[in-house]
């Protein structure tokens, strides 16, 4: 199964373009960085990055799971700042109605925000 810190840490090789960079950023060894990159290859089957002198490009499954692993990492997000301590809507307030809007006789759209994202509905 997919690891979040697994993900976090192979976006963050594409974000900064290498290993040590995202070491940096992350707060961890660069050697800890291959190691989740090479599992993560492992696991998946698949050559996620191609490696050079400067630096690392992603292929084009790395690229694929570049797309996913944001849209996943930024539910985790979503999930972590809805539990959190100080979230509003824990505190008996409820989160914005979603604003309707008549497209024809038959359809409704509807948008609301949450977590920064906007949603449209039809």
């Amino acid at each position: 199964m997919l690891d979040d810190f697994r993900l976090r840490v192979f976006a963050a090789v594409a974000r900064t373009g290498g290993f040590t960079a995202a070491s940096r950023e992350l707060g961890i060894s660069q050697p800890a960085v291959s190691q989740h990159i090479a599992e993560l290859e492992k696991e998946l089957g698949r050559t996620l990055l191609t490696r050079s002198r400067d630096g690392v490009t992603l292929t084009a499954d790395g690229d694929r799971l570049l797309g996913y692993a944001r849209q996943v990492l930024h539910w985790y997000d979503v999930i972590a700042a809805a539990f959190a301590k100080d979230d509003v809507f824990s505190q008996g307030k409820k989160p914005p109605a979603p604003v309707e809007i008549k497209l024809s006789d038959e359809k409704i759209a509807r948008i609301w925000t949450s977590g920064g994202d906007i949603h449209i509905e039809l």
